[in-house]
């Protein structure tokens, strides 16, 4: 009897020990049982966190997480996002897509607009894999503008935040109605809400619909703001110092853009704030640590775990204190850019790494490829799948690689765009009238126009430096040319006219043009006219013929003498008569004069008073004839029709009105009015702009601290925290509703500058670690990472121009790409131009 216990006992012992070992797939005997009656195509969930960074060691407090993901999976250590702002990442991550693609640019301009929900929600990943028979779920934050008015199409089980993030009081849409949380911790905390929605959602399918698999995307709100954590963890994580990197506190940067090189070092009030906030970033992602521990058990237990593939990622980056800036996001250092990401599931080697570049833009055509269903054009990133099976294949066959590459068949890209913001169409002109200046300056001051500099022009000036480089069309006309190259003064473009007699042009191909000093042409009759005019009248004039040419426009004789009667009478009552003219216009536009008046002086000076007593008179009459004509188009007659029915209409058809005497000089005091108001506007402006710049301390400005009651400012807004050109935001002690509490008191820090816009691209290989970056304002900046890896110090001096030019090249081609096939290219381009220069690129200058 007891040897029969003790055998049943050893039975249930070893039980639990097969029940709780990780097997391998090919060892688990649970992946060996048939799966008859499951789902044979593999499940798929989807971790997203909100800002959390992978430098700042944010990940090191995740136990749990990385037992699961990095000890049973994949790391990618050198993932990236192309645009470190929270909607135009996961709008990304959604469609496969660049921002320049999509068009969401930041988290207001274009975030879940009608054209995104009309043109890109119909296709994300969600709609292909729901039309390949997935039972699709989404919980969490899904865009920042998302009213919760809709269901995105694709998803049948929907739990999606409504706005940006929140832990408690917020409101979510469950399935199409809006359901309103407040603040209990255990019926409302977000990050368990997730947790426990989608593992019951989870299970129902698998009991409902046991043989379709399962797409869920769990998009968490931490480490975001307001950072409340659960209240189990609210004591972790005091005096954590993981964020203080070597660029921690590093400033100012008079080598970096606008918004670096502006900022000081952090006051001790702001370095306080720092430490606090990585306490209670750290404490948020304990939460999210029991979320993927309580998934992966609810995957055992439905016996789906062998069969799920799981990704853990970040929307982006964080920065804490770095190069002085307090918190924030958006800018194009690794420490906003580069995010956690690790994968397991079927296939893939337990606490493998590959190094090669990958970007959010390839998560869903990776899910895609999971699901094994096609992968779009449209969308812009590659699949990693490719890199997993062809590292498995190569380590099985042989052996393990040193450096993390894969080398894939087709070659994997090792650069990628990062890009934020967008050029406002003034700006755009702007740019391209400056560059199209500057181009045109450079080809000039050549000698001659080379192939490599051809090809940044238009088509047009293509055409033009083509024909005027022709030996035929060079000035001066000779006989037999058609055209001439003429290059004018002021003008940086050459022009290609035709040959024609023209007294203008000059030998050298430059038209001359002197001008008068009074501004007025002299004109003279050309001889030949002159001649030929003097023949026809020796011809056909009699001798006793005096020639008099009169133009008809100017003409006052012809005028009264070609009137009516009753214009006639008219006429005759002004103080101006009609007097014998003594200078005519000749039909060549010459006036010509009796000799007296060249002779006489005092005829002269008579005959000049008349023609001003002339000239003034008819100033007045056109005047009156601009009254008239006003007076006349105000009380313009209606139809006939209208005047039977009267409605403030007289007998006689005309509209009455009671005008007010007109001054002259009321249009001109009316513009000094406003010239003086718009003045005044202006210094009170600079008045106020003075106000609430303060000094350069943190407190700017404590008078503004305690607003009225009745005044309501948000903290973006503050006018304690206002500086030009820059995006400033308030701290005080009411922020944070959780422990631990900010207690330190006010004060303003600037996240984000108004000309942070930026396109740049980030290359990594087995022999290059770079970032070359354009700012809006023409600032350029290139950090070489194998060389320094915290990117302190901006190298664009040290890289020569050839280098500079391929870089700039390869820029604009990853801005124009669409399609993976395009940024694919675009992002091999370095590499094929490295193998043609070796010798350039392996000096120092790169």
């Amino acid at each position: 009897m007891d040897k029969e216990l003790l055998f049943w006992v050893w039975l249930l012992i070893l039980a639990g020990l097969v029940e709780g070992y990780s097997w391998p797939r090919s060892q688990n005997p649970r992946t060996q049982r048939s799966r008859s009656g499951k789902s044979q195509k593999p499940n798929i969930v989807v971790i997203m966190t909100d800002d959390q960074d992978e430098l700042l060691g944010s990940m090191e407090v995740m136990p749990k997480t990385l037992r699961i993901m990095r000890d049973q999976g994949v790391h990618f250590n050198n993932s990236f996002v192309s645009t470190p702002m929270c909607c135009p990442s996961r709008s990304s991550f959604l469609t496969g897509m660049y921002t320049h693609n999509h068009h969401v640019y930041t988290n207001n301009d274009n975030c879940s607009s009608p054209y995104w929900q009309r043109t890109h929600e119909p296709r994300t990943f969600a709609t292909y894999l729901n039309n390949a028979g997935y039972r699709t779920g989404y919980f969490g934050k899904y865009l920042n503008e998302y009213n919760g008015t809709y269901i995105p199409p694709g998803w049948r089980e929907w739990v999606g935040l409504i706005k940006n993030t929140r832990f408690y009081n917020y409101t979510v849409n469950f399935n199409g109605n809006k359901m309103k949380h407040e603040d209990n911790y255990y019926a409302d905390y977000f990050t368990d809400l997730i947790a426990n929605d989608s593992v019951t959602f989870l299970k129902n399918s698998k009991q409902y619909f046991p043989k379709r698999p399962v797409l869920m995307v769990l998009s968490v709100p931490a480490p975001h703001g307001p950072e409340d954590s659960a209240p189990q963890y609210q004591h972790l994580f005091y005096n954590n110092t993981l964020h203080r990197t070597p660029t921690w506190n590093m400033a100012p940067n008079p080598d970096k853009q606008f918004l670096l090189k502006v900022t000081g070092k952090m006051e001790p009030i702001e370095q306080t704030f720092t430490d606090v906030l990585q306490q209670k970033r750290l404490q948020t992602l304990q939460s999210v640590d029991d979320l993927v521990e309580k998934v992966y058990e609810e995957l055992w237990n439905l016996d789906e775990l062998e069969n799920t593939y799981i990704i853990y990622t970040s929307d982006h980056g964080y920065h804490l204190g770095q190069f002085g800036l307090v918190k924030g996001k958006a800018l194009p250092y690794d420490f906003d850019v580069r995010v956690p990401l690790y994968v397991r599931g079927p296939g893939i080697k337990p606490r493998s790494k590959i190094s090669n570049l990958v970007v959010n833009v390839d998560l869903a055509p990776t899910i895609l490829d999971m699901a094994g269903v096609d992968i779009p054009e449209h969308m812009d990133g590659r699949s990693v799948m490719k890199l997993i099976r062809t590292k498995s294949y190569r380590d099985q066959d042989y052996g393990g690689f040193s450096d993390n590459y894969v080398t894939a068949k087709r070659p994997w890209r090792d650069t990628i765009l990062l890009e934020r913001g967008k050029i406002t169409v003034k700006k755009r002109k702007a740019l391209m009238r400056q560059q199209k200046r500057n181009f045109l300056e450079t080809v000039n001051s050549l000698p001659t126009i080379s192939d490599s500099y051809l090809k940044y022009a238009t088509p047009k000036q293509k055409r033009i430096f083509k024909e005027c480089a022709k030996p035929q069309n060079q000035p001066p006309c000779k006989k037999g040319q058609k055209y001439q190259c003429i290059q004018e003064y002021g003008r940086n473009m050459p022009r290609l006219m035709k040959c024609r007699k023209n007294k203008r042009m000059q030998r050298d191909g430059y038209f001359s043009k002197k001008r008068c000093p009074c501004g007025r042409k002299k004109n003279k009759i050309n001889p030949d006219e002159k001649l030929s005019q003097t023949e026809f009248l020796m011809k056909h004039a009699s001798k006793d013929f005096s020639p008099k040419f009169i133009r008809t426009k100017r003409s006052y004789l012809q005028l009264v003498g070609n009137t009516s009667s009753s214009s006639q009478n008219s006429i005759s009552s002004l103080s101006v008569q009609p007097f014998d003219r003594r200078c005519r216009v000749l039909p060549n536009d010459t006036v010509s004069c009796d000799r007296v008046l060249y002779q006489d002086p005092v005829e002269w000076k008579n005959h000049k008073e008349k023609l001003d007593e002339m000239i003034e008179e008819y100033r007045k009459m056109l005047e009156d004839l601009r009254l008239y004509r006003k007076h006349l188009k105000a009380s313009k007659p209606l139809d006939s029709y209208l005047s039977e029915i009267g409605n403030g209409i007289s007998s006689q058809g005309y509209l009455e009105y009671e005008c007010e005497p007109c001054n002259s000089n009321s249009r001109r005091s009316e513009r000094k009015k406003e010239i003086e108001q718009r003045r005044r506007r202006r210094r009170k402006n600079k008045k106020r702009k003075r106000k609430y710049q303060g000094s350069d301390s943190p407190l700017w400005n404590s008078t503004y601290w305690n607003l009225p009651p009745d005044e309501k400012v948000s903290r973006r807004k503050h006018p304690a925290c206002k500086r030009a050109n820059a995006d400033c935001s308030l701290m005080d002690n009411s922020h944070w509703k959780t422990p631990p509490y900010w207690t330190n008191g006010p004060f303003c820090f600037c996240t984000n500058s108004n000309n942070n816009t930026y396109w740049c691209i980030r290359t990594i290989n087995a022999t290059h670690d770079l970032l070359y970056c354009e700012f809006i304002n023409n600032f350029l900046s290139y950090y070489d990472l194998k060389k320094d890896p915290f990117q302190m110090r901006n190298a664009i001096h040290d890289v020569n121009y050839g280098i500079l030019q391929q870089l700039h090249e390869q820029l604009n081609a990853m801005r124009a790409c669409e399609g993976a096939k395009e940024c694919n290219k675009a992002g091999l381009w370095y590499r094929d131009e490295e193998n043609k220069s070796n010798d350039e690129i392996d000096g120092d200058d790169t």
